[in-house]
């Protein structure tokens, strides 16, 4: 009973820490749990390698780049 209690604990802490981040995601950015670990950025080459892993966290939304200032911005404004 006790292991059961402890994983659903942690279940409970993980759902719980990514439901808060979700919610904290900057302008032109959304949560996503699979993203890019070599998101398209303003200094980066188009078509880049990169390697296929997920990472979880906020990422540009489609169309816009990440500046250096850590800002989803269009390339335009790049």
């Amino acid at each position: 009973m006790s292991r059961a209690s402890f994983v659903l604990f942690v279940m409970i802490g993980v759902f719980c820490s990514t439901t808060i981040a979700q919610q904290q995601c900057g302008l032109n950015q959304e949560w996503n749990t699979c993203g890019s670990a070599c998101p398209p950025s303003c200094n980066s080459p188009p078509n880049q390698f990169c390697t296929l892993q997920c990472v979880i966290g906020c990422h540009c939304k489609s169309g816009y780049l990440l500046n250096s200032s850590g800002e989803c911005v269009r390339r335009s404004e790049c």
